[in-house]
């Protein structure tokens, strides 16, 4: 089944109560991962007061602003264009990038402005991982092995190895496809993740990032990490945390303290006295603010010379926020949640009597023409061409740009298509298959293999 897409605007335009600018985006369109792209921020001055541009500033890190001279005063009725660029990373399908601007409008100083870009990848699985779960800082570390493919890149292999994590160790197998990672022991104790990072034999893609992540352990276990602190509604009930010893000898605490949650924090004898064992109370503060609640509780261990980091997460809606349940909503309404939805006669005659769409015009040219045709392609971004010697491949990649999916793509829509092979041999017989692209960057297979004489 295909994921469903939140469809975006790809222009931001302040919010009418703060309607003194609007600023829109330059699409960056297509990017495979790891490059970098340009875009212009237009930021316009609809009001009949001067504003002023203090600073614009990238929400990730390898994002950038071009040359433009700050502070900036935007005169009343004009606008000025702000270059920045965006580092694509491992982005797949649809991204937006975000950029503070900082600016003098009392009621709003700081707006938002998004910049789109569509991540394309060399990989046949665009978002590689390796989850290397607990590693035990005491016996052999876990291994995880990662087989990068793509049908892309002709002889496509792994080049070398750009970086690994501190918390990890990697290497490229002898098949020249595989990296082999694992934990490290030495590590500092906690949850981890970050990226291996490997240089890639393409052209249009220099490196593929491995998302990586481990939860190492040490002489001291933690009960839970992450703590999941779920939906609370009060704070008078505090969250515990046990810190157990894998021998069984007593756990000495050191100094605890906590990031990003506003709360207190109490070091207790675990119930019942147990020996090798300790516990952290965390008790949120009535002044915390609702809503999404993350962050760190941080537990220095003398004994070992470690700090141990716990993270916490939950959502916070006070008692004064009201919930209501979708059952209340439909008892008031005086209908039954089982009652089915009235049908939608118009609707539903459109579908039955929508004529059957017109044959795709043929392209130019003389080489194979593959002709298909796909109904609800809601959440697709469009088509690759596959072409290999025989039924059983290897398959590569023959159509440079992207078949996009036609405009009316919803539900009950069937779209046709036509591409025609302009690189085969005359006389030769080749398998092609159709790929679908969706717009969350991943990849799936529409057909299967078929034969195809060239003329």
């Amino acid at each position: 089944m295909l994921k469903a897409v939140l469809a975006v605007s790809l222009s931001l335009i302040a919010a009418s109560a703060f309607a003194q600018v609007s600023f829109e985006a330059q699409d960056v369109g297509e990017i495979y991962q790891t490059n970098t792209g340009h875009s212009t921020i237009l930021f316009t001055n609809v009001g009949d007061k001067p504003v002023k541009i203090f600073a614009v500033t990238p929400a990730y890190d390898k994002d950038g602003v071009g040359e433009f001279k700050l502070p900036a005063t935007v005169v009343p009725k004009s606008s000025v264009n702000i270059p920045v660029t965006v580092f694509s990373g491992m982005d797949a399908g649809d991204h937006r990038h975000i950029f503070n601007i900082d600016t003098d409008i009392a009621k709003r100083p700081r707006v938002q402005a998004l910049v789109h870009l569509f991540g394309l990848s060399v990989l046949d699985d665009s978002e590689p991982k390796a989850e290397l779960g607990t590693v035990n800082t005491n016996a052999a570390a876990p291994v995880k092995t990662v087989k990068l493919s793509s049908r892309e890149v002709p002889d496509f292999h792994i080049a070398r190895i750009v970086e690994v994590p501190d918390f990890a160790t990697a290497k490229i197998l002898p098949d020249g496809h595989t990296v082999s990672i694992a934990g490290n022991p030495a590590a500092s104790w906690g949850r981890h993740d970050g990226f291996v990072k490997v240089a890639l034999n393409s052209a249009v893609q220099p490196q593929a990032w491995i998302a990586v992540t481990a939860d190492i352990h040490g002489e001291v276990i933690p009960s839970a990490n992450p703590v999941e602190m779920g939906v609370f509604r009060t704070t008078k009930l505090p969250f515990v945390v046990q810190l157990k010893s894998r021998d069984g000898k007593p756990v000495k605490l050191g100094k605890v303290s906590l990031e990003g949650i506003k709360a207190t924090v109490t070091k207790e004898a675990c119930v019942g006295g147990a020996t090798g064992c300790a516990q952290v109370s965390v008790k949120v503060a009535d002044d915390q603010p609702g809503g999404r609640v993350q962050g760190k509780l941080l537990v220095e261990l003398p004994d070992f010379h470690h700090e141990l980091p716990i993270d916490l997460g939950g959502l916070y809606l006070p008692e004064s926020v009201k919930v209501h349940s979708l059952d209340e909503a439909m008892q008031n309404n005086g209908k039954s949640s089982t009652e089915p939805a009235p049908l939608d006669l118009k609707s539903a005659l459109q579908k039955s009597t929508t004529a059957a769409p017109p044959p795709a015009s043929d392209p130019p040219g003389h080489g194979p023409l593959l002709k298909w045709q796909v109904s609800n392609e809601n959440n697709m971004y469009g088509y690759l061409i596959y072409r290999g010697d025989g039924e059983n491949g290897p398959f590569l990649r023959v159509n440079k740009d992207i078949v996009r999916v036609g405009e009316n793509k919803g539900d009950g829509v069937t779209s046709t298509y036509a591409w025609r092979d302009d690189s085969a041999t005359a006389g030769k017989t080749y398998w092609y298959y159709i790929g679908m692209l969706n717009r969350d960057g991943t990849k799936q297979q529409l057909s299967g293999p078929q034969p195809v004489k060239a003329r």
